[in-house]
């Protein structure tokens, strides 16, 4: 290679290092330079240097043409044009240099399409260089030989720049159905002062909705356009039925139906054309544009602009013809290219006595009114249901007045129903109602559901337009109780069978001959309605017994009603409930622990005449009962009342040691002094039981505090094992980690 003159080297680097283009190369190093600046492109974009990548696509591309390889020049000349950083940073005197150079590679390669994606673009007047005077764009392909078939080219507004700009607007954010939508599409033209109108063959319009595409087509007027694109000229546009022929130029474009108007679609530079027209909406939904395509048509080429986002068609003003000029309207929304379609407006009222709470496993019933308020006679049809899942959501039943049935409390069963969520009303005249009794019955778990009810009709005069009126309601269905449970052991009143008894027996009803425990289960059942409720009673269920064992309940609570069988609760109120629960081994050697699981069964109704009883069940926490394991349970007897104040007052403690086991076992008892009472009975003993027996120790408490829970501490130690056993309360006491203790009454 060749360097040009150097000078002193010392301060200045070498033209050759400072600026490679200052450097003449032989013929002979090019493909040299080729294959370095290959490499280098491969290396910089590894490591994402993009700057440096598209310098690199430039200078290889300079390279490829002074070889006269026309096609890669032209691939590493497009990859630079059409995706590069300079066109997204706005480095448009660059991107005008690199794009006359695409063009003349283009045309020294044939490539039709890429003449007219680069002179489309070099009509805007964003590049500072200006095109020469009168410039035609349908001659940009004069001169280029070798074309094969006429060039078809879909430029896409999100990937370049234009020289037109289309925005579309709606005339209202919202319409009905049958009703005229006012639509209107703006095009502005933004290309060079010096080049010749643009003369565009159509403009096709396509929706996401119910409405049909709109094509627009050229047709020339006398009257030249205006020169200002501040004020667009308006033009009320007529449609017409017509169709799409398949066109490359509209993606998407077939033989199908569409609505055709004609205006005069030629744009001078910096001028601009607001196209008005009417469209219908034959559905409900929402519509939005699609796209917008316009299309240049010409012997020698055809070229379609695309402009899909609704960013790039967003529209700020719609504009009208006034007698004073043109006039704009601000958009009443954020922007006009999407429209809400809702129904015909229904003249139906439906009346609906629906509360917003419901409470849960509840029958309900009521009376849906439906009243015609159109100006004709109607025929109707009722659709109701609950939106949500299955399982979750009641069913809404319709009551007819067929078939009457027997008497009875439930709604559901008054009348004949029918569980399908439809039913036909007929025909209702002119300001008339009709009344329809329904019913559901609420599940049993907790939700918030919709309640929607649809009337549709139709107008006897007009029985191709559906109508429809929804009625849409929030419920909530919410437990009316919860329920806090607890378990505590209770003495058996019987004695325990002998150990040492032989008692054989091969009749399948023999009685139960195993160990038995009784437990005593405290419900208190709180109201979580917002009106009072009636309790008519309460019943503990057995779901499921395990491991061979008998178990009876018995309520042994006592209602503070002068009803016996039926309580009100108010809202926010309490009732407490007690069982008694018995558990019996059928076998004496049976000594397995036993697991019950537990249900409350509430019987309820609310408080008006007639009212459903409903059935609620709340969950019971399970019950494990040790029937092997050794138990100390304390009971206290009622305290003594002396007559005299110098005679203190007692109450008699029991401790029961219960032995279920088949071991012989040894107990340690001691009992702990305290600074609340003061005791008589063994300080310190010690008992034996063999197994299958229960022995009792006493003791008297005389409490020095009153009107407070007092804690006489038992340790009792199996001395066998080496084990503390826990002192649980029966009765009235109360079981706390070091024990049970007992309540002791202020002194009156």
């Amino acid at each position: 290679m060749s360097i040009p003159p150097l000078y002193d080297t010392f301060l200045i680097r070498e033209p050759l290092r400072d600026d490679p283009f200052a450097v003449t190369h032989n013929p002979s190093d090019i493909p040299t330079l080729i294959d370095v600046y290959s490499k280098s492109i491969i290396h910089f974009t590894e490591r994402k240097r993009e700057r440096a990548v598209e310098r690199l696509q430039y200078e290889l591309a300079l390279l490829y043409t002074r070889e006269q390889k026309w096609k890669k020049a032209l691939r590493c000349l497009m990859s630079v044009y059409e995706g590069s950083s300079w066109r997204r940073e706005g480095w448009w005197n660059l991107l005008g240099l690199l794009r006359e150079q695409v063009t003349d590679v283009a045309k020294m390669c044939g490539d039709a399409e890429a003449v007219l994606r680069a002179e489309w673009e070099g009509l805007c007047d964003c590049f500072p260089k200006k095109l020469k005077a009168n410039y035609d764009f349908t001659k940009c392909l004069d001169g280029i030989k070798n074309i094969s078939s006429k060039p078809k080219v879909v430029v896409k507004a999100e990937e370049s720049v234009s020289c037109l700009s289309t925005t579309f607007g709606f005339g209202s954010s919202q319409g009905n159905v049958g009703e005229l939508l006012p639509v209107q599409v703006v095009i502005t033209s933004h290309a060079q002062a010096s080049t010749a109108p643009i003369v565009l063959s159509h403009i096709l319009i396509s929706f996401h909705g119910g409405l049909q595409d709109v094509k627009i087509e050229h047709q020339a007027r006398e009257t030249p356009p205006s020169t200002s694109s501040r004020r667009p000229d308006v033009h009320d546009v007529t449609l017409s039925p017509g169709s799409i022929t398949s066109d490359h130029c509209s993606p998407g474009a077939s033989n199908r139906k569409c609505l055709v108007g004609t205006c005069d679609l030629a744009f001078s530079p910096g001028t601009a054309k607001a196209l008005s027209f009417n469209l219908i909406a034959k559905d409900p939904g929402v519509i939005r544009v699609h796209n917008i395509t316009s299309g240049l048509e010409t012997d020698s080429f055809s070229l379609g602009h695309v402009v899909s986002d609704a960013e790039y068609m967003h529209q700020l003003d719609f504009w009208l013809a006034s007698p004073g000029g043109t006039s704009r309207r601000a958009a009443g929304n954020k922007g006009l290219n999407e429209i809400r379609i809702y129904p015909k407006p229904p003249k139906v009222r439906i009346g609906l006595p629906l509360k917003k709470e419901y409470l849960t496993d509840e029958s309900v019933s009521m009376e849906v009114e439906i009243t015609n308020e159109e100006d004709d006679d109607v025929e109707v049809t009722l659709e109701a249901r609950f939106l949500g899942q299955a399982d979750l959501v009641p069913v809404w039943t319709w009551i007819t007045d067929e078939t009457p049935s027997s008497s009875s409390e439930d709604p559901l069963n008054d009348k004949q129903s029918t569980s399908a969520s439809e039913l036909r009303l007929g025909r209702i005249t002119q300001s008339a109602s009709h009344k329809v009794k329904a019913a559901f019955m609420a599940k049993s778990i907790p939700t918030e559901t919709v309640l929607e009810i649809k009337a549709l009709y139709h107008i006897l005069g007009e029985p191709d337009t559906p109508i429809s009126k929804v009625l849409i309601h929030e419920v909530i269905f919410d437990r009316p109780f919860e329920a806090n449970n607890d378990f505590q052991p209770c003495i058996d009143p019987e004695p325990w069978p002998s150990y040492f008894d032989t008692h054989d027996s091969n009749e399948e009803d023999e009685p139960a001959q195993g160990l038995r425990q009784i437990w005593q289960s405290n419900t208190r059942l709180a109201s979580f309605a917002t009106e009072p409720l009636v309790i008519e009673h309460v019943e503990l269920e057995v779901l499921d017994v395990r491991e061979d064992t008998i178990c009876n309940i018995s309520n042994i609570s006592a209602i503070p009603n002068p009803t016996p069988n039926a309580i009100t609760i108010s809202p926010k109120d309490f009732h407490e409930t007690q069982f008694q629960i018995t558990t019996q081994k059928c076998d004496l050697d049976d000594r397995r622990s036993t697991t019950l699981q537990l249900r409350l069964q509430i019987h309820w109704r609310r408080t008006h005449a007639n009212a459903p009883i409903a059935t609620t069940h709340l969950p019971i926490p399970s019950l494990l009962i040790p029937f092997g394991e050794p138990r100390v349970l304390a009971s206290a007897g009622p305290p003594s009342q002396p007559n005299n104040d110098d005679i203190p007052l007692t109450i008699p403690l029991s401790y029961t040691l219960e032995n279920p086991s088949t071991h012989v076992l040894n107990f340690a008892l001691t009992m702990e002094t305290s600074d609340e009472f003061a005791f008589s009975g063994p300080k310190t003993t010690t008992l034996t039981l063999v197994p299958v027996t229960r022995k009792t120790v006493r003791y008297n408490i005389c409490p020095l505090v009153r009107g407070r829970w007092i804690l006489p501490r038992l340790r009792v130690l199996d001395t066998g094992f080496r084990q503390v056993l826990r002192v649980v309360g029966t009765g009235g006491m109360r079981s706390e980690r070091m024990g049970a203790s007992v309540w002791v009454d202020a002194e009156e």
